[in-house]
C-alpha cells in the first residue's frame, strides 16, 4: 500500500486501505470487529460488588462461558456480551453520550461516553453514585478489558479472538 496517499508519516499511525478495509501500520490495531471468548478474569467479582451489582447479578456475570461480539461501523460500535445464555448489548458512538442498561440488575441504567485512543476504546460511565472506567484494548491475539470502579477497585479480563 502506498502510505503517502493516506498521509502516513514516520511513527505509528492508522489509515484505511483504499478499498475501504483497515490495516495495521507500525503495530497500531485498527479494527475491533470480531468475536472474543473469555480466557481469564482477575478481581471481577469485587469490581461488580463495588459498582453495586446485586449478589444474583454478580453470580450470573461471573459465570462461564462468556463471549463478546463487537461490530464497528465507522464511529458506531455494538458490544454484544453473551453470558449464561443471555445477551447484553451496549451500543455507542464515539464522543456522544449513551445510556446503557444493566439487564441483570433490574434494568439499572448508566450514562456514559466513549472515546478511542489507537487500539483502545475507553468507556466512562456513571450509574447513580458509581463511576466506572472500562478500557478495551485490542491486539492481534484478542482483547484485554481493564475495569476501574469506585474507590479504585479494579478488574482485568482477557478474551481470545475467535476465528
Amino acid at each position: 500500500m502506498d502510505h503517502d496517499k493516506c498521509g502516513a508519516r514516520a511513527g505509528r499511525h492508522t489509515c484505511h486501505d483504499h478499498d475501504g478495509g483497515d490495516h495495521m501500520v507500525g503495530g497500531a490495531f485498527t479494527d475491533f470487529t470480531g468475536t472474543y471468548e473469555l480466557t481469564s478474569s482477575e478481581g471481577y467479582e469485587k469490581y461488580l460488588e463495588a459498582i453495586g451489582a446485586s449478589t444474583a447479578s454478580r453470580e450470573a456475570l461471573a459465570s462461564d462461558p462468556q463471549t463478546v461480539k463487537i461490530t464497528q461501523e465507522g464511529d458506531h460500535y455494538t458490544f454484544k456480551s453473551t453470558i449464561a445464555a443471555k445477551a447484553l448489548v451496549t451500543q455507542f458512538t464515539l464522543g456522544q453520550e449513551f445510556v446503557d442498561t444493566f439487564e441483570y440488575d433490574n434494568s439499572r441504567q448508566a450514562k456514559g461516553i466513549a472515546r478511542r485512543d489507537g487500539n483502545r476504546i475507553i468507556l466512562q460511565r456513571k450509574a447513580g453514585d458509581s463511576e466506572m472506567t472500562i478500557v478495551y484494548e485490542a491486539d492481534d491475539e484478542g482483547l484485554t478489558v481493564n475495569l476501574v470502579g469506585p474507590n479504585g477497585v479494579t478488574a482485568k479480563r482477557r478474551y481470545k479472538r475467535q476465528p
